[in-house]
Parts: C-alpha cells; sequence; structure tokens
C-alpha cells in the first residue's frame, strides 16, 4: 500500500480508504510523512495526530479546524496559536484624522462617540484580552488606540513599557515617540527621531515625519508649510495662511492691532454704557452689531506697514477716560472689543474654522490653552459642539468633529481660556464651505 501511495498521485486517490490504517502509529507516521513531503493536508489523516499525541501533526490538523478557532478566538498554547490578522478575524486600522469633540470624559464614563472607531477599539481589547501576556507589539497598538482617544498620559506611560528592539515596526515607533514629543513643553528631541527619515524611499512615511520637522520650525518661528498636498490640516493651514485676517486687543492706552494679507483697516469708535450693554447681552464683546445703524463718534483709516505685523494705535484723548466700544473692520470683516485688558491674542480665521493663541507681550505660540465651543443651531438650539487645547503651535480646530450636527450651525461661541492669560469669548460665523 506504500509503495502504491508513493507511486501514484496522491491528489487523485480518495485517502479516507486509508483512514482506519492510521490507527497504527508506524503506517500513521510514515503516510503522513509522505504526504507532507508531497505538499498535502488530507484533514482525516492528521486528525489520528491526536489519537497517537503526536504534537506537530496535532498543531497542524488543529489550524485547519475553522468552525472551532471561530468559536475559540485568538488564544496562543503549545497546540495551537491563533493569529487573528493571519485568518483576517482582526486588521490594525489607521484614522487619518480623527477628530474628537470632547478632550475630558464626559461623566465617569470614557465614550467613543464614532460608532466604527468604538467597535474597532473594542475588536482590540477583545484580541488582547486571550493573550496570557501582552508583548510589545501589543503595547504599541494599544499606544495609538489611546492617543486617538486622546489618552495622552495613559498613552505615554504605555509607551514607555515598549522596547524598540523587541518590535518589527520600529519606524511607527519612532513615529509614536515624536508624536508623544510634541506634548512635550519643549519637544526638540522630536526633530533628531524624525531627522533619518528625511530621505524615506516611501512618500506617506517620509512627507509623515517631514510634517513633524515642519512644525517644530513652526514653533520655532521659522514659518509654516506644506509638506504633503494631500494632506488636509496641511493645507488647510496654508489656505489660512492666505486668507486676509486681523485682531486686536486693547489695553489701557492703546489698540494693538495684528493682521496678515492687509493693507489698511478702519477703526470706529463708540462711546457705550458698559453695565446696559453687559445687561441685554452678555457676550459684550460682540456688541457690535447694536451698533451698525448708529454712527460712530469717531472714525478712522489706519494704514498698515508692509514691514510689520503688529501696529499699536493710540486711543484718542477724547476716549481715554470713557466706556468705548472699538470696532475695526477691513475685507468685509468686523471685529469689536471693549476696554479690558487680555495677555493673550487670539486670531480667527473663519473660513477655515481654525484659531491661533499667542502671548500679547512676546508674540509666542500658546499651548495647552483650553477652548471650549458652542454651536447656535439654525432651528435656535444652542449645543454642545466640542473643547479641548491648542497645540504647540497655539493652533485649534474649533469647527472639525466626526460627529456632525445634522442641523445647520449658524454661529459658533468659542471660549478661550487661559490660567495665567486671561480669557475672551468670540461668536464667529462657521466656514462659509
Amino acid at each position: 500500500m506504500l509503495t502504491f501511495i508513493n507511486r501514484e498521485n496522491v491528489r487523485s486517490l480518495n485517502l479516507e480508504k486509508i483512514a482506519f490504517r492510521m490507527k497504527d502509529r508506524g503506517f500513521f507516521e510514515t503516510v503522513t510523512k509522505l504526504l507532507a513531503e508531497r505538499h498535502l493536508y488530507q484533514n482525516t489523516l492528521w486528525s489520528y495526530g491526536i489519537l497517537h499525541a503526536d504534537t506537530a501533526t496535532a498543531q497542524e490538523f488543529l489550524k485547519h479546524q475553522d468552525g472551532f478557532i471561530n468559536a475559540t478566538g485568538p488564544i496562543k498554547s503549545a497546540l495551537l496559536t491563533i493569529d487573528p490578522v493571519e485568518r483576517h478575524q482582526y486588521e490594525h486600522l489607521e484614522y487619518k484624522p480623527l477628530v474628537n469633540a470632547r478632550a475630558h470624559a464626559l461623566g465617569h464614563r470614557r465614550q467613543i462617540v464614532n460608532d466604527r472607531f468604538h467597535e474597532q477599539y473594542h475588536r482590540l481589547l477583545k484580541t488582547l484580552s486571550y493573550q496570557p501576556t501582552l508583548d510589545d507589539t501589543d503595547v504599541l497598538a494599544t499606544v495609538y488606540y489611546l492617543l486617538l482617544q486622546d489618552r495622552i498620559e495613559e498613552a505615554t506611560d504605555a509607551f514607555a513599557r515598549v522596547k524598540r528592539d523587541t518590535v518589527a515596526t520600529k519606524m511607527q515607533y519612532d513615529y509614536c515617540a515624536c508624536y508623544l514629543e510634541m506634548f512635550n513643553d519643549d519637544p526638540r528631541k522630536a526633530r533628531s527621531i524624525a531627522a533619518p527619515y528625511a530621505n524615506h524611499p516611501v512618500d506617506r512615511w517620509r512627507n509623515t515625519f517631514a510634517a513633524v520637522i515642519a512644525t517644530l520650525d513652526e514653533i520655532e518661528g521659522k514659518g509654516g508649510k506644506v509638506v504633503d498636498a494631500e494632506n488636509r490640516d496641511q493645507q488647510q493651514g496654508l489656505l489660512a495662511a492666505t486668507e486676509p485676517a486681523f485682531e486686536f486687543t486693547v489695553d489701557t492706552k492703546a489698540m494693538n492691532l495684528t493682521w496678515q494679507n492687509l493693507d489698511s483697516v478702519t477703526v470706529n469708535y463708540f462711546p457705550m454704557d458698559v453695565e446696559l450693554l453687559f445687561s441685554s447681552n452678555p457676550f459684550v464683546t460682540q456688541g457690535s452689531n447694536q451698533f451698525a445703524s448708529i454712527r460712530p463718534n469717531a472714525s478712522k483709516v489706519v494704514q498698515l506697514p508692509k514691514d510689520a505685523k503688529t501696529l499699536s494705535v493710540p486711543i484718542p484723548p477724547e476716549f481715554a477716560q470713557k466706556n468705548v466700544l472699538i470696532e475695526v473692520t477691513a475685507a468685509g470683516k468686523s471685529r469689536a472689543v471693549p476696554f479690558y485688558a487680555t495677555a493673550m491674542t487670539v486670531g480667527f480665521t473663519e473660513n477655515y474654522g481654525q484659531l491661533r493663541v499667542t502671548d500679547t507681550a512676546a508674540g509666542k505660540a500658546l499651548g495647552k490653552v483650553y477652548v471650549k465651543v458652542y454651536a447656535k443651531l439654525a432651528n435656535g438650539q444652542v449645543k454642545f459642539h466640542k473643547d479641548g487645547y491648542t497645540d504647540l503651535c497655539g493652533r485649534f480646530d474649533y469647527v472639525s468633529v466626526n460627529t456632525p450636527e445634522r442641523t445647520a450651525i449658524e454661529r459658533f461661541s468659542v471660549l478661550v481660556l487661559s490660567d495665567d492669560k486671561g480669557a475672551m469669548i468670540r461668536e464667529v460665523a462657521p466656514p462659509a464651505k
């Protein structure tokens, strides 16, 4: 029989007919070896590996039991190790971008409001729950999903447990290291991590690390640039830089004006009763619409120097001791600020839903400034929209969320709050597109 099997085309034979002979261990070992050399697996014959306690054959047999495997889950054992990625039961997914509406947990339980990401995260947790211990690759995957939830401290602690030499995805490890460095007050170490990838042959990863370098350059005041033309965040940042915009603050002596892409602005002065105005409208900084049909007591066109981005405009002596709403208009936009001081400058680029916070005195970008946004819907309802913190470049996207409102948004009310730089409230229109 063995001579016949060795001579014939084994794939054309009904091997089930010799299954009863597999009870003989010698026959079992000879046949399975012969068939393995022909790269042929036969389920019934290999099942006798369980009877003979033959580890290698039993392992091969169990790998082919899809029904058993699907009911068991991704276990690791001496006889059977189930790789959920290899069997297409689990796939590591990248979310780019994933914008969370809330920076902090609402109540005692953290919620993931994006349904698909919620399913993916719990699929990961179930997969990891079958492991006796988590290896460094498992922990690194967990770090990524924690970062997607803005759970920075937990991700930092988990990442500290990962040893770079033990993971196959060393480049992804390095990017996580760069990303976490950006949450430090001095992220310069990220530059040394990203620099070796400047000439990486894969465009996607070369651009990813180049974006880290570009962000560090912008933090250091060297200006921003688009590294990847297909990156939405970088495109938005570049377009926002070309939009005509201006902002200003008022101290006890002057109006401090900052701008981009403008030649001149018009300054209007409206004396006001602060108590009465605030009683009728708590958002007193947005009181300019109440003066839209009133002629200002004074108006002045201010020419902006081309070689500067800041200008101090003295308050006219006749208004120096009065409660005045100062309105500045240019490029179809207007801003109004009452007489109070703040130590930070908040710049809004409404067409792209971005704001940028800088220190008024030093001009340095302010990171980790808390921003909370409410939306006024077309039906008149006011709802929480999102909150979070500015990045190290002082920027914050106050519009984008992955759970958009079904009802059109008419206005945003934005609170910018710093522990040591004061606060500002601004109502802004949603982006035109």
